[in-house]
């Protein structure tokens, strides 16, 4: 391997460090949503794609809703204090009250049951960074990407 690869797979090395793995990782996480309120949006779903792209929102606003939920889960690990309970018991709750939303309810009132728990969601990492229980860099993140995905549901919402 001669000198030039070497400063290459190290200047790569540096670039790829596991804040900028979350980073890109959060917002590639929006890019369904995006895409989703854009089709919508545009009327294109209305255009014999071959798949329904309201039913493919609906499974990955569970899914991503889900996750974010499980995230609350890992943190408590490291929390030793009323936090550790209450964390435990938002994860399972939001979980659920999404799963039975996906079940029960329609495109736009799911869209709505989405936002309303990725603000809960948000309120959340907000009170732990608060509280110094969580990283502010990673709440910032939390934030913008949160804003991102709930104007991508809120169109969606309102177009399908």
């Amino acid at each position: 391997m001669d000198d030039t690869t070497t400063r290459l797979n190290d200047s790569a090395v540096k670039l790829i460090t596991p804040q900028s793995t979350v980073s890109f990782l959060t917002y590639a996480g929006s890019i369904p949503f995006l895409f989703g309120a854009v089709v919508l949006k545009t009327g294109v779903a209305g255009q014999n794609l071959s798949f329904d792209i309201q039913h493919l929102l609906s499974v990955y606003g569970l899914v991503i809703g889900a996750f974010m939920a499980g995230t609350l889960w890992g943190q408590q690990v490291n929390i030793h204090n009323v936090w550790q309970n209450y964390l435990f018991i938002c994860s399972n709750v939001i979980a659920l009250a999404l799963w039975l939303a996906f079940l029960l309810l329609s495109f736009t009132n799911l869209m709505i049951a989405y936002v309303f728990a990725f603000v809960v969601l948000l309120l959340i990492d907000y009170q732990l960074s608060k509280n110094g229980n969580s990283n502010g860099a990673y709440f910032k993140l939390r934030f913008r990407v949160t804003l991102i995905v709930v104007l991508a549901i809120g169109t969606a919402a309102f177009s399908g």
